[in-house]
């Protein structure tokens, strides 16, 4: 399943680190390391190579319990499943590098996140086969008919796809897959023979309430695979930088079942490794659990909040979306005279021209100030 360089980088055989490393108090009859150079003067704990570069064990194992307590895995997460490197858009490329060689692609459907057309690519020498699913509600099952007729379109071309990637939730529009639809998803890689790669870095950031009407957040993890699809084809992203307000520690893991999968990111982890500083924060962080269910919920109210004031701003100012396509170029421009800048849905590969993505989790007063400037420029704009 493994694309022929990742099945290369898993004889590397670079695991975790030096987990029986000596410690004078805490594991006395451990390995003593005589090969690593750095200067012991500086903090010890902090300040090294640590346990290595693809997350320390006290990492990992508080993210396990993270997820376990909040994804509700339909089997438990252990910590030897997650990966850790600097960021999750760094995943993105060693999850192409893993999976498909030079010359084969990866799936996505559309509208999706705009900068994957740089994370899974740059480097890689993977291509992406963007998929449009038309008027199908592209959460719903229906969905897979679109990625049937993508799927064959591309065999055609002799375009060999190794995997399809989705945002859950997504990216730029908001919303979760239903458990049915994951599940046809599930079925759908199943029959093809490839991975499915779930990037959940918004997992806990889902501000709906009961009676809304909107879809809760269900992991692909939450679906039992039995009967379904091998396990082994069935991978997680996660980070620090949404659901967290914690970009600038720069870290992300990937959750697999996938032992050589694992093998294969880890080989490559130490041109990514994150530092044992934000690695040491990040558990203490997550380690607190009443601290973290506190913080995770005054964030999504402050999600919800900053949504119903951008509703009530823009219907006060009658703006609406416009859906004329070269007019979107024209838009964008306006904008940026008038002081805002927003991402055009082309940007996102939207199948349709006109939309943009406006971000409502700045400061109220900021918020209040674009709004302004899109009134001045006259701008149609439609709200996910």
């Amino acid at each position: 399943m493994l694309s022929a360089r990742g099945t290369a980088w898993t004889r590397y055989g670079y695991l975790h680190g030096k987990e029986n490393a000596y410690d004078p108090v805490k594991n006395p009859k451990g390995d003593v390391i005589l090969t690593n150079a750095f200067n012991h003067d500086l903090d010890k704990s902090l300040l090294t190579y640590g346990e290595g570069y693809t997350g320390t064990l006290r990492l990992r194992s508080a993210m396990a319990k993270h997820l376990n307590r909040h994804f509700h895995p339909a089997q438990a997460i252990d910590a030897e499943e997650i990966t850790f490197t600097a960021g999750v858009t760094n995943l993105n490329e060693v999850c192409a590098l893993v999976t498909c060689d030079p010359g084969e692609a990866i799936m996505l459907g559309r509208p999706i996140y705009g900068p994957f057309s740089k994370d899974f690519v740059m480097r890689t020498g993977v291509n992406l086969e963007y998929v449009s699913v038309g008027d199908t509600d592209q959460f719903s099952p229906g969905c897979i008919a679109g990625y049937e007729a993508g799927f064959e379109d591309a065999k055609a071309r002799g375009v060999n796809i190794k995997a399809l990637v989705i945002c859950n939730p997504h990216n730029p529009i908001g919303q979760c897959y239903p458990r049915e639809t994951l599940v046809a998803l599930l079925k759908f890689c199943a029959s093809k023979g490839i991975h499915l790669i779930s990037d959940e870095i918004y997992a806990l950031s889902v501000y709906s309430r009961d009676g809304d009407g909107s879809e809760k957040f269900t992991s692909l993890r939450a679906v039992d695979p039995s009967g379904i699809i091998d396990p082994s084809q069935v991978h997680i992203l996660h980070g620090m930088s949404k659901d967290y307000a914690a970009a600038g520690l720069r870290l992300g893991c990937v959750i697999t079942q996938n032992k050589e999968f694992s093998k294969a990111v880890r080989a490559i982890c130490r041109f990514s490794s994150p530092s044992q500083l934000s690695m040491d924060l990040a558990a203490k962080f997550l380690e607190d659990e009443a601290f973290v269910d506190q913080f995770l919920e005054k964030s999504r109210a402050r999600l919800h909040s900053g949504r119903a004031l951008t509703d009530t701003l823009l219907k006060e100012a009658n703006i609406d979306y416009h859906e004329k396509g070269q007019a979107e170029k024209r838009f964008s421009q306006r904008l940026t005279r008038a002081g805002v800048i927003m991402d055009t849905g082309s940007e996102y590969r939207a199948p349709r021209a006109g939309r943009f993505r406006l971000m409502f989790t700045v400061d109220e007063g900021t918020l209040r100030e674009g709004v302004k400037r899109l009134v001045s420029s006259h701008m149609l704009v439609m709200v996910y």
